[in-house]
């Protein structure tokens, strides 16, 4: 493999990315501009859809005779596993050795990228993708002034932050902004306080199908985090009503003052100018003490197409993408980057400075676990319709943990087969 891309000739490289608008554009935009700057030799020539229409349309397009070189395969088994089934996508453990990924990336991040040659096991194997500079991590929002107000500093133990939680609502404050209309909202604070309870490789280990770990163990913090969410409801730590309120509205009241926290991803407070001074982030504590583990991925796993003529390039610019120069450019535009935690903020935006020493402490940390959802291609409706019915009082918290137990149990034996 040629890692000097200065050697490869003239090239153009065809790129589909979700990346269509504000921030990630930006982003985006910047990257490819400064890995042509430093390789004028390689055109990057970008095509943007949204994230609906890419995951819609990527099999067909790297089934076609003139495929995009690069394409954002979404990690999990929905998508990046079957692409790897159907050979639609690069093994990149050549581009690995040359460049040295397994060195310079986490662990965690990495193995969120991995798949067995015959798409059987996830977070092991060959490299069939890479994480770029950016993260995206599930974060607790709070409100500075009303953390003050009731005489509190930002928790740094799990109950100190369950006590929070306690003295807002005796305060009639809204403890959490939830909105849950779209079933998602609930699988944030969810995640998080999964990651709080329970063994951060017990936990990837039951999203990536290995070691025999079973969702309903305790040590996955899973059985836990479910009924923590049902005990939060019933003392009416979320939105009233949050069944009914959506996920944008809920976050917009977190803005407007109306609830203590907020969980939610990094970077998606709808923040209008000078507003974000009000507000911190931090990643939930975990209750043994422990280095805190967050819910992440990259903004974008990158893919090869199988089809590509030219590998070596596109592994350059993957390489690029994943440098410290694009996470400073991530800074330098104020969305949080990954994969370089000696970055700091400049300090002059509170809210983001506290993102980017997330990012940086979860990368330093090697602290990172897999969405939950990417365990099965069908666990993430199946807890969402259960936790619905958990909350509006129609079901048991012993019966949603064993719902999702027995559509892992099914997806695993298929797995075997």
């Amino acid at each position: 493999m040629t890692t000097d891309p200065a050697k490869l000739g003239t090239v153009q490289l065809q790129v589909l990315d979700y990346f269509t608008g504000g921030a990630d554009d930006a982003w985006m935009k910047a990257v490819v501009n400064a890995f042509h700057a430093k390789y004028p030799n390689i055109t990057i020539n970008r095509t943007s859809l949204s994230w609906g229409d890419v995951m819609q349309a990527l099999p067909l397009k790297l089934k076609s005779n003139n495929p995009p070189d690069i394409v954002p395969a979404n990690n999990g088994w929905q998508s990046l596993g079957t692409l790897v089934q159907g050979g639609l996508v690069l093994n990149l453990d050549s581009a690995a050795q040359a460049y040295g990924w397994r060195d310079k990336v986490p662990t965690s991040i990495l193995q969120e990228h991995e798949f067995s040659t015959d798409g059987k096991q996830m977070g092991t194997g060959a490299v069939f993708g890479m994480p770029v500079a950016r993260s995206s991590m599930i974060e607790v929002y709070y409100n500075r002034n009303l953390l003050r107000q009731l005489g509190l500093s930002v928790p740094t133990t799990y109950s100190a932050f369950t006590d929070a939680l306690a003295k807002a609502k005796a305060a009639q404050l809204t403890p959490i902004a939830l909105g849950n209309v779209e079933q998602v909202g609930i699988t944030e604070p969810l995640y998080s306080v999964m990651n709080a309870l329970g063994q951060q490789q017990k936990i990837s280990d039951l999203i990536y199908s290995q070691g025999n770990v079973s969702i309903a163990d305790q040590a996955t913090g899973f059985p836990q985090a479910i009924s923590t969410m049902k005990d939060w409801a019933d003392k009416g730590y979320f939105t009233k009503q949050f069944g009914a309120v959506a996920g944008q509205d809920a976050a917009q009241q977190f803005v407007d003052g109306k609830a203590l926290f907020h969980f939610d991803y990094s970077g998606s407070l709808p923040l209008k100018p000078g507003q974000s001074g009000n507000f911190g982030s931090f990643v939930l504590p975990r209750s043994d003490g422990g280095a805190p583990v967050a819910t992440t991925s990259s903004a974008t796993n990158f893919s090869v197409s199988s089809k590509s003529k030219h590998a070596d390039a596109a592994a350059a610019f993957l390489n690029f993408a994943a440098s410290p120069d694009a996470a400073q450019l991530a800074v330098n535009l104020g969305v949080a980057p990954l994969l370089d935690p000696s970055l700091k903020a400049d300090g002059k935006d509170p809210l983001f400075a506290d993102d980017v020493n997330n990012a940086g402490q979860i990368s330093s940390k090697n602290s990172s676990v897999p969405y939950l959802d990417w365990a099965t291609p069908t666990l993430l409706t199946t807890i969402q319709t259960k936790v619905q019915d958990l909350l509006a009082g129609k079901t048991s918290a012993q019966d949603v943990v064993s719902a999702a137990k027995t559509d892992d149990d099914s997806f695993k034996a298929k797995l075997a087969k």
